[in-house]
């Protein structure tokens, strides 16, 4: 016995001096291995899918404003947060990213005027005398900065680093942008609409477009190829029964040109959905992951399907079976070994992490998440993720220990109710002369 007591004391004083000098670096807040910033942006009708209002029954009467919440985070300082209300319009009806300038100075979101007939949003009122449309907007209005017009087909630019984060440009829409994202160029964005692709550049903080491309009509969501050359959508009409087609899309200089669908190989065991458009391409971009109902019926579990994009005619070769009630969207890990998609759940929200190296890829494990969980990021490093939820108002981070292994974080970010949109990139500072 007491040979066994030294032996457990001699064990616990090893595994103090191993852990000890771990916990001794370990900052008392959330740390990043380099600068970096988070955009998140909150829709406030969200609350009418969630019911935050204290009346019962709910009343659908709008109280919440739209927002966004700019982070800051880097290795020797805890998070520099700030959320703005009511000076951008956005939607979470569309695309769990937004876009930010290659420099990390500016952050862009799109907002339209599309609702899921019948849908609490759609029962929505909004309070008497506010702009909603683009119709009740003049040039004036455009100009000021407490302006969220709910209804409007709308894209806006916001600072990130001036302390404020004003809005330094609104453009108004005769179409319906869905989605918006930075090319790999770093100069140019393209806007997925649901007539159209848009074209734009920056010019000291303002839009400029450059092009408008007509594509086949409906909503969805799309990616740019790393090689900047092609663009993998996924696009609905939103008629009941009738898929959601994944397309793909050639750059020609500023215009986007429809070269073909997907089809799904006859060897798989899987089909297109009605509601799953929400997609993303690896870092290689020799894969495109594609998402299946974007939301949960309570009733069954639906597939991750995979896109081979080295073929001349894209197509769907592999599928990850029964992953989630309903998939949201993805992040690659910097390894190309790992891939997280986010689960939509009737009871409680998951994330799942998958395989991405084997052949096929495999589902591995499921992680507790927060509730409507939406963006997902890694950080550069790899070191985190990060997953925006809009039903409990926070950024969740999850520290990555292995290829493989990812363990959430008790520490997390608060931010506006109502998150649909997160998007990273890097700390944006001026240069020096």
């Amino acid at each position: 016995m007491k040979n066994m007591f030294i032996f457990l004391v001699s064990l616990l004083i090893i595994s103090t001096a191993i852990v000890s000098p771990v916990l001794a670096n370990e900052k008392p807040y959330i740390t990043t291995q380099t600068p970096i910033t988070l955009f998140s942006t909150q829709d406030g009708e969200t609350e009418a899918v969630l019911s935050f209002s204290n009346v019962k029954p709910y009343d659908y009467k709008l109280l919440a404003k739209d927002s966004f919440t700019v982070i800051h985070l880097g290795p020797d300082h805890p998070p520099i947060v700030k959320t703005v209300y009511g000076t951008i319009p956005v939607s979470i009806l569309g695309t769990p990213t937004m876009a930010m300038s290659s420099d990390g100075r500016y952050g862009i979101a799109t907002n339209h005027s599309w609702r899921i007939e019948g849908s609490s949003i759609d029962k929505l009122t909004y309070p008497k005398g506010v702009p909603l449309t683009n119709r009740d907007l003049t040039p004036d209005m455009l100009e000021e900065q407490q302006l969220s017009p709910q209804l409007s087909n709308m894209i806006c630019v916001v600072d990130l680093y001036d302390n404020n984060h004003p809005v330094t440009d609104r453009i108004l829409i005769d179409d319906q942008p869905i989605h918006i994202l930075s090319h790999p160029d770093g100069e140019r964005f393209f806007a997925l609409a649901k007539e159209n692709f848009l074209t734009y550049k920056l010019d000291n903080g303002k839009l400029v477009e450059l092009e408008r491309s007509e594509i086949p009509y409906g909503t969805g969501c799309f990616w740019i190829h790393p090689d900047g050359n092609h663009i993998l959508a996924s696009i609905s009409k939103r008629t009941p029964g009738e898929p959601a087609i994944p397309k793909w899309f050639k750059i020609d200089g500023n215009k986007v040109i429809y070269i073909c669908d997907l089809e799904i190989d006859p060897s798989l065991d899987t089909e297109y959905m009605d509601s799953g458009v929400i997609l993303r391409i690896t870092p290689d971009g020799k894969r495109g992951f594609i998402c299946q109902r974007c939301l949960y019926n309570g009733q069954d579990l639906c597939d991750v399907l995979i896109a081979d994009l080295t073929l001349e005619k894209p197509r769907i070769t592999q599928v990850v079976k029964q992953v989630g009630d309903g998939l949201e969207s993805f992040a690659f890990h910097p390894n190309g070994k790992m891939a997280v998609v986010t689960c939509l759940e009737k009871t409680k929200n998951s994330l799942a992490v998958l395989d991405i190296e084997s052949d096929p890829p495999r589902l591995l494990y499921h992680l507790d998440a927060a509730s409507l969980s939406q963006g997902v990021e890694f950080t550069p490093e790899g070191d985190k993720l990060f997953l925006g939820s809009p039903g409990h108002g926070r950024v969740e981070v999850y520290d990555v220990l292995g290829d493989f292994e990812i363990v959430k974080n008790q520490k997390f970010i608060k931010i506006g109710y109502g998150h649909n949109s997160l998007s990273i990139g890097p700390r944006y500072f001026p240069k020096k002369n």
